[in-house]
């Protein structure tokens, strides 16, 4: 059936309306739903979306200034990454209780909070739900009515949004999304110790008494213990003299400051004995090396 597409020239007031994503990381750990809701809690109601299964085609003209003027090439590919791991939901949010003296804009980014996780605040979409890191933050939104009329057109195009949506069926789409797969609950400390885990199983009987050992010892530590800085590079120097070709992979920490590996260096090791990094756990290892990210 054709619908009536919306004009965002003409339909649209860019004072009181902002562009939004609700981002694949939101989608996967089920939070898309609960992310709308309180957007609508705090007086933000979804007047129209779009669901993207792919990379938006408009991305490159949108990134155009910032990949040639501002961001280092690895940005670029992050962000890159991010949009083909799954599903994004792009909305724009009405802002039916504006605030006198502060913008919606402004308003909906008190909202969302900090994209750092160690300053998003309680009460905030990022501070509650537990945004991992700048580049897994949940959801964006626009900084202005300006920027918000250029991303939509952009990521959606000039009459890329239906009209007359209604909001019930945007919570049947995120439930639709959200039934894909069980919840996932892995934070980067998970992620992390999954990983050493991963390791120290695959050389278990390769590892001298004391390595193990030590490792027994992190294991009944539980995750907080297998992910606690510095635990993968005293594993490693328990390894036997000579080391080994996944040594570099133990002793990374994966986080902002340290230094950093190649993912597709690591996965081709993991590989090489058997085993592999899934989608999820490449994605937050591969953003958390750049950005800082919530530890437990």
């Amino acid at each position: 059936m054709h619908r009536a597409a919306l004009d965002i020239d003409s339909d649209i007031d860019w004072d009181r309306t902002a562009f939004a994503l609700i981002c694949p990381d939101a989608i996967v750990r089920h939070l898309g739903t609960a992310i709308v809701r309180r957007f609508e809690e705090h007086g933000f109601a979804p007047l129209v979306w779009k669901c993207f299964w792919h990379r938006p085609d408009g991305l490159d003209a949108y990134y155009e200034r910032n990949i040639t003027e501002v961001w280092h090439g690895y940005l670029y590919r992050l962000a890159d990454r991010v949009f083909a791991f799954g599903p994004t939901i792009a909305l724009l949010l009405y802002d039916r209780a504006p605030v006198d003296g502060l913008t919606s804009h402004k308003r909906l980014r008190a909202v969302k909070g900090s994209s750092e996780p160690a300053k998003a605040a309680a009460g905030t979409v990022r501070g509650d739900f537990g945004s991992i890191n700048v580049s897994l933050g949940l959801v964006h939104s626009s900084d202005s009515g300006p920027e918000s009329r250029r991303e939509t057109e952009a990521f959606v195009g000039r009459q890329g949004f239906a009209a007359d949506q209604d909001p019930a069926d945007l919570y049947s789409l995120l439930g639709m999304l959200e039934s894909v797969r069980p919840a996932e609950l892995r934070q980067y400390d998970d992620v992390l110790a999954g990983l050493r885990a991963r390791i120290v199983a695959v050389l278990w009987d390769e590892l001298p008494p004391p390595a193990r050992e030590f490792a027994v010892k992190l294991q009944a530590g539980g995750v907080a213990a297998l992910a606690a800085p510095g635990a993968g590079a005293q594993l490693a120097d328990h390894l036997a003299a000579g080391g080994h070709p996944l040594e570099p992979v133990l002793r990374c920490e994966f986080i902002a400051g340290q230094p950093i590996m190649d993912m597709d260096r690591v996965r081709a090791l993991l590989r090489a004995y058997g085993t592999d990094l899934d989608p999820w756990e490449d994605l937050v290892l591969a953003t958390s090396m750049r950005f800082e990210p919530r530890r437990a």
